[in-house]
């Protein structure tokens, strides 16, 4: 299948049926994935302009069985997020997560350069990770935490570490923001 086809049919699927949880790109990176579509060049498979969650991951480790507790691609208020640890079961996790974005490429020139661009901004974690059918790029950034604050329903940080964390993940969310809109005007 040509480029121009399967970004075609891909960006109907997309706007016809949104396999996000929520059903619409963030706002966030939703100037971003317009540029990257309108362009000949590119396209954008799926996008998260990152997020700060609660999780509660089961002791066997299972993704599939893990349940979200709390989420928001927002800045978190402390506030809520207590709301959401009222009542604690199992193994909890708070995570703020970066901005990804998957993007494909109309040729491997095209590719290698977003993804020089994207380095040259701080997206420390890309890469071309599929090259028979089409150039299938992942744009990650850097900013993350990822710390266990229960265990075994007995929550493990104080009110005041948990500001602590919020306040921090709430700035590394603000830290990938400014690399999308960094990204945003390299289109």
């Amino acid at each position: 299948m040509s480029f121009e086809k399967d970004k075609e049919r891909t960006l109907n699927k997309m706007t016809s049926n949104d396999k996000s949880n929520k059903g619409f790109v963030d706002k966030p990176v939703k100037k971003l994935i317009d540029k990257i579509n309108k362009s000949k060049n590119y396209y954008s498979t799926s996008s998260c302009s990152g997020r700060i969650i609660l999780i509660q991951i089961p002791e066997s480790g299972s993704k599939k069985e893990a349940e979200f507790i709390y989420r928001t691609h927002d800045k978190a208020k402390l506030k809520d997020v207590l709301a959401a640890l009222k009542d604690v079961k199992g193994n909890i996790w708070l995570r703020q997560e970066p901005v990804i974005l998957h993007v494909c490429a109309k040729t491997l020139e095209d590719a290698s350069k977003l993804l020089r661009a994207a380095r040259l901004i701080g997206y420390k974690r890309c890469g071309l990770f599929e090259i028979e059918k089409r150039f299938l790029m992942e744009l990650m950034s850097t900013e993350k935490i990822d710390a266990i604050i229960a265990k075994e329903g007995k929550l493990l940080v104080s009110e005041d570490y948990l500001k602590v964390l919020i306040d921090a993940a709430n700035k590394k969310l603000e830290r990938t923001w400014g690399k999308i809109k960094k990204l945003e005007s390299k289109f």
